[in-house]
Parts: structure tokens; C-alpha cells; sequence
């Protein structure tokens, strides 16, 4: 064979695929079987994630990845949908629900969740509306220890659920706390707010409701954040003096008045004076309501971990959370960490979905 010879058949075979589907020249076709794998780099660095003082939860195993930038939903490094400018285009909404995503997230139980701070809340609700009615019993938040651009961590809520107004609550009785669990600890919650707060911390109530169950709302309006404190399910209240309609026994009928002696004159002509009213005793309070601003969620020390700890710090508090959907994500995922701190049990939470857009 010529060198000429020789050298093109070595050029050739520099150019063969060799793959076991096919060992042809790339001169001819053939389908590659290689498959494509997602890109799973993280979208969001870390400063983009919200600020949270619970970042201790274990990190989810065997979890779902989900990412929500301005521009897209991502799961596990596909792009489920878009978003314009963190929102969600109408046609990608089918009531409070994200088609697309609820699709991807069937038969998943657990989320790894990392959200834009300043994405609307009204898409993170959308998206975990969609996760729990695909099945998703748990959510974990990756956040950062505040002030703090290098740790990060998970808050981890589960057993999620959705009620449309704040008032429609549905937790087992099992799970709601005594209205006593607040009212015992009232005055420490308000000295908490009181000495490290900048915030409408209320006052201190002149008598306290008794009985009942507790009622527990955190709010998001606008800059601000709302701690409600609320008595629910109180027993009728009983008055002393009037007899129940039903009770027909001599018992119940109502004494007669005694006459009143007639007040002595002091001196001749002149009258004694009249005697003092009695005096109404307070009317019990049966709410209080903490104000602060939103920024008060990621000081350190929170006066927001201040004020739930005496209720919160040992038990799982159930919590009822009404956030507007045009407020910031990184407001409500920091509150929850402010209020519920590492080293306290998770809350159950009730989230209240915002007005449709």
C-alpha cells in the first residue's frame, strides 16, 4: 500500500463515532443516544435567598429541587414554566393552582424550596398550593443566617394546608392551645416587645378574658408585620343576676328589693351627701395585638422571637398566616424564622391564600 494510501485511511478514522448505537463517518447520519441531562447549577446565589433566624432544620434528603427566580420555575434543572418579573403569566394559572408544576410534582412528598427574596408571595403561594395538592407534605425553605453572606441552612415546615379567609381556620381541636398558654405568659410577651422594639407593642391589659382556645394570626401588610394574640370558642358568658329563662324553681326567681333606709341628715337643713356609684369593674380583653416593622424580623436578637417564645418556645404552636400576594417572599419566610427560632418546634401553619390577581 502507497504512504499516501496509508496516511488517508489514518486521517479517516480520526473522524469514525464510536458509540455503540453506530461506527460510521460523520459523513453519515446517526441518531446519538446520549441523554441530555439537566443543568443542575442553582440559579439563586446565596445573598438572593431570604434572611431567616431558623436555618438549623436538617437538609431535606431525597427531596424535590425547586427554584423560583424572576424569570422561572425550575425543578430538579428544568424550567416548568416562566414567570414575568417574578409573576405569574395568566395563562399558566388555572385558579390558585400552577398546572405545570403540579404535573411535575406528582407522587413527590418532599420539597427543597430556594425562592428570590423579592418574588410576590402570591407566586410562592401559588407553588406551594401546588405542591400540596399534588401531594407534598413537605417544605423546606433554604434560607441565610442574617447578616451572616455565608451560612445558609433550612426552615422546614409540614403538613401544610390553605383556607381562603383568615377566619375559616380548620385545625383538629388536638392542636390548638389553651387561650390560658397566652394569657398566663401576657405580661412577659409585652415586656419582650416593650424593651427591644420599635414597634405598637399595646398595653398591658387591666383584666383577661378566661377560657377558650387560642387563636394565633401572623399578618404581612405592606412594611409591616401583625402578631394577633386572639381568645376563640370562650364559654357564654353567665350574668349572676338574671335567672335562666328555662329554670322554673323557686331558686331562680329574682329577690325583691329591699328597701333603702333614708340617709340621715347631718345637720338641720342640710342633706347628707349622696352615696359614691359603684364602680364597673374592666371589661376583659380578649386580644392583643403586637405591630412591628418588617425590618424587626432579622435583627439579632428578634423582638419577634421575643414576644412567641413564653407561648411558643416548647410546643407547636398553630398559626394561621395572612400575607398580602404583592408582599415580598423573604417578609414572610423571615417572620416564620423570627418567630419560631432554632431551638423552638416548627409551627402548623393554615396559609390563607391571597386575592386572585
Amino acid at each position: 500500500m502507497s504512504h499516501s494510501r496509508l496516511a488517508f485511511r489514518r486521517l479517516a478514522s480520526r473522524y469514525l463515532v464510536r458509540s455503540p448505537v453506530c461506527a460510521l463517518p460523520l459523513a453519515v447520519a446517526c441518531e446519538s443516544k446520549d441523554e441530555v441531562k439537566p443543568d443542575l447549577t442553582p440559579r439563586l446565589g446565596l445573598l438572593e435567598l431570604p434572611s431567616s433566624h431558623r436555618v438549623g432544620d436538617p437538609e431535606p434528603t431525597d427531596a424535590t429541587r425547586v427554584e423560583i427566580t424572576p424569570s422561572e420555575v425550575v425543578v430538579d434543572g428544568e424550567t416548568a414554566l416562566p414567570l414575568e418579573n417574578g409573576k405569574v403569566p395568566a395563562a399558566e394559572r388555572a385558579d390558585y393552582d400552577l398546572p405545570k408544576l403540579k404535573a411535575k410534582l406528582g407522587g413527590k412528598k418532599a420539597l427543597a424550596i430556594s425562592v428570590y427574596a423579592a418574588v410576590p408571595y402570591a407566586t410562592l403561594a401559588r407553588a406551594m398550593h401546588s405542591a400540596v395538592g399534588a401531594g407534598v407534605n413537605e417544605l423546606s425553605f433554604k434560607v441565610r443566617k442574617p447578616n451572616d453572606n455565608k451560612k445558609s441552612g433550612w426552615l422546614t415546615i409540614r403538613n401544610s394546608s390553605f383556607i381562603a379567609k383568615p377566619d375559616e381556620a380548620k385545625f383538629e381541636a388536638s392542636q390548638l392551645l389553651p387561650w390560658d398558654s397566652f394569657t398566663k405568659v401576657w405580661d412577659e410577651s409585652l415586656d419582650a416587645c416593650q424593651t427591644s422594639s420599635k414597634g405598637d407593642c399595646g398595653y398591658k391589659p387591666m383584666a383577661k378574658a378566661e377560657g377558650g382556645k387560642l387563636d394565633l394570626m401572623l399578618r404581612v401588610r405592606g412594611s409591616g408585620y401583625a402578631l394577633r394574640f386572639r381568645q376563640a370558642g370562650a364559654p357564654p358568658a353567665v350574668d349572676a343576676g338574671v335567672a335562666d329563662a328555662g329554670d322554673k324553681s323557686a331558686s331562680a326567681k329574682k329577690p325583691k328589693a329591699k328597701g333603702k333606709k333614708k340617709k340621715a341628715e347631718m345637720l338641720d337643713g342640710i342633706k347628707a351627701a349622696p352615696e359614691a356609684a359603684e364602680e364597673t369593674p374592666p371589661e376583659p380583653s380578649t386580644e392583643h395585638v403586637f405591630t412591628l416593622r418588617t425590618d424587626q424580623a432579622t435583627i439579632d436578637p428578634s423582638p419577634i422571637s421575643g414576644i412567641t417564645k413564653p407561648v411558643c418556645g416548647a410546643v407547636s404552636c398553630p398559626v394561621v398566616m395572612d400575607v398580602e400576594g404583592i408582599s415580598m417572599s423573604s417578609q414572610v419566610v423571615s417572620l416564620l424564622g423570627a418567630a419560631f427560632p432554632d431551638g423552638t418546634p416548627a409551627p402548623l401553619i393554615e396559609w390563607v391564600l391571597p386575592p386572585k390577581e
